[in-house]
């Protein structure tokens, strides 16, 4: 996976690099070693392949903010 990808697929996860980096316990100067080569390692390109499809599969819970707001006051 290129490094461009790994960067379009975080934001679409809504996660930093960093965070990610935090999540998998690694170095985050990691990234920056990934930045220079252009390309990321195969797992996580499996990874976040991985995450994106249960994001997917994740009811969208939007609709319920707005109402779950209200019940919390009365």
């Amino acid at each position: 996976m290129d490094y461009d990808k790994f960067t379009a697929q975080l934001k679409e996860l809504g996660i930093k690099k960093t965070e990610f980096m935090r999540y998998m316990e690694m170095n985050t100067g990691t990234i920056s070693t990934w930045s220079k080569a252009g390309k990321v390692p195969r797992w996580v390109e499996a990874h976040l392949d991985l995450m994106l499809k249960a994001k997917a599969m994740l009811p969208d819970l939007s609709q319920y903010k707005a109402k779950a707001g209200s019940d919390e006051q009365g």
